[in-house]
């Protein structure tokens, strides 16, 4: 998004003095809204947060959307999961994949860039190009802050070298206002939270069965690994002994803040001009603030960014700077 020199002038403005164009402060939440099939009411991000019980997607075995009322934020989260063979490299360890589609918002052209470097021009061509690299960067940012700590991956496994759980994870942005990456680390945490995974038992052609252990989250050890007998998976369609993928309770959520500068102010000019402070000129230097949630015009006039990855039990899990700006100053 590109704004005009006397909207950015405005913006950072009103956010210097603590009264944003939405009239929130510089460290408050938007009141966003998270719709899963959860019965059980619970608090993922602060100020005024709402959870709504529905049902999820048909074909998901968990989902979430986040939406934000009274503004153009909505992110819909999916998460599918089906037995595989394991990587040899990580035999014992499920699998987690994600990904990410903007088709359907057009990109905002602010997620990997900064102030003055986001252009709606150059045609469908371009915009589609910039749209694909928004959906790398974000992607790669949720793989690196988040899906690390999402889950017990070893509890993901079903039977050690030969069957895991994989989780495919996919997030659509239908609309977004800023602070996409906060958004979806919502939707992934929430729609985690509320996986089912059924129960899934190794069975061996002997007669004799190995508990793949509830929810794939058992150690499934079998004493045949070496045997040439014929092997099968055998999955407990009673939804009630599904339980969700162990450790999804402690996924961690994403914190972006931003910081925007302006230059000394007129005041501040006319005053060291005029001389009458021999100390005014050393008072003159560019003037910055952070602010978390910030929106998509908030956004465009950022001169930085840092993305916090950060745990229920306010442990930070990771830290990814966009821009070179700027500082941080939360007080």
């Amino acid at each position: 998004m590109v704004v005009s020199a006397s909207e950015a002038h405005y913006i950072i403005e009103s956010c210097l003095t603590d009264f944003r164009i939405d009239g929130r402060t510089q460290l408050e939440h938007r009141p966003y809204t998270i719709t899963n099939r959860s019965t059980k009411s619970k608090t993922t991000i602060p100020n005024n947060t709402n959870n709504t019980a529905a049902p999820s997607l048909i074909l998901s075995n968990g989902s979430s959307r986040v939406h934000l009322p009274g503004s153009s934020t909505d992110v819909l989260c999916s998460v599918k999961a089906d037995l595989v063979h394991p990587s040899p490299s990580k035999p014992n360890e499920g699998v987690l994949e994600l990904g990410v589609d903007l088709s359907l918002c057009g990109g905002g052209g602010t997620v990997g860039g900064v102030a003055g470097g986001a252009s709606n021009g150059g045609g469908a061509p371009k915009r589609r190009r910039q749209q694909r690299e928004e959906e790398s960067q974000i992607t790669s940012l949720l793989q690196r802050l988040v899906l690390p700590h999402a889950v017990d991956y070893e509890k993901l496994v079903v039977w050690p070298g030969r069957y895991v759980w994989r989780l495919a994870i996919d997030i659509v942005v239908l609309r977004c206002d800023g602070c996409v990456l906060d958004a979806a680390s919502i939707a992934v945490r929430e729609a985690l939270g509320n996986t089912m995974l059924p129960r899934v038992q190794a069975v061996m052609d002997g007669g004799d069965d190995t508990n793949g252990g509830g929810g794939g989250s058992g150690n499934g050890n079998t004493n045949n690994n070496n045997s040439s007998s014929k092997n099968d998976l055998m999955v407990d369609g009673d939804i009630q002994k599904a339980m969700p993928p162990a450790g999804a309770e402690d996924c961690p959520l994403v914190l972006t803040v931003s910081v925007l500068s302006a230059p000394p102010s007129a005041v501040a000019d006319a005053v060291s001009q005029s001389g009458g402070d021999g100390n005014s000129s050393k008072k003159r230097h560019y003037r910055s603030i952070s602010i978390i949630d910030a929106r998509t015009e908030e956004e465009a006039c950022a001169s930085s960014r840092v993305c916090v990855s950060v745990d229920p039990h306010g442990m930070v899990c990771g830290v990814h700077t966009l821009g070179g700006g700027g500082g941080i100053m939360l007080e």
